[in-house]
């Protein structure tokens, strides 16, 4: 069964260009979507993802709070959040969560794909 890669963005059109470049980067996965926390949850639970990216800020349940549930439901899932926030507390905050690695939606298209391909290659390990 293909490794799953779950993406938690609430704005549309960046989940969907996310979508598509990850399709395309690794081919060998299968990428599915949430626009929410709660709905990221749901999918957590049903469709166990390998890896997800997570966007901090998300309308009802924010980014961190679904990185702890998600990580106390499905304690091998490897966690990437994605945000526009760049200091150092969020990146605190992130780790606290549980999150495996914090990429910047400025480094997004040079971090993003390597960050992820190395958490595909340390799970298969």
């Amino acid at each position: 069964m293909p490794a799953t890669i779950l993406i938690v963005e609430d704005h549309d059109e960046v989940r969907r260009v996310m979508r598509d470049w990850l399709r395309v980067e690794f081919p060998q996965c299968r990428v599915i979507e949430a626009a929410s926390g709660e709905e990221a949850m749901t999918l957590a639970r049903s469709e166990s993802p390998r890896l997800v990216v997570m966007d901090m800020h998300l309308p009802g349940m924010n980014g961190i709070e679904t990185t702890r549930q998600i990580k106390a439901a499905l304690p091998v899932a490897q966690i990437v959040m994605l945000t526009i926030q760049t200091g150092d507390i969020y990146r605190a905050d992130a780790r606290a969560a549980g999150a495996s690695a914090y990429v910047t939606k400025q480094r997004m298209h040079s971090e993003l794909v390597p960050t992820l391909a190395a958490l595909l290659a340390s799970c298969a390990a």
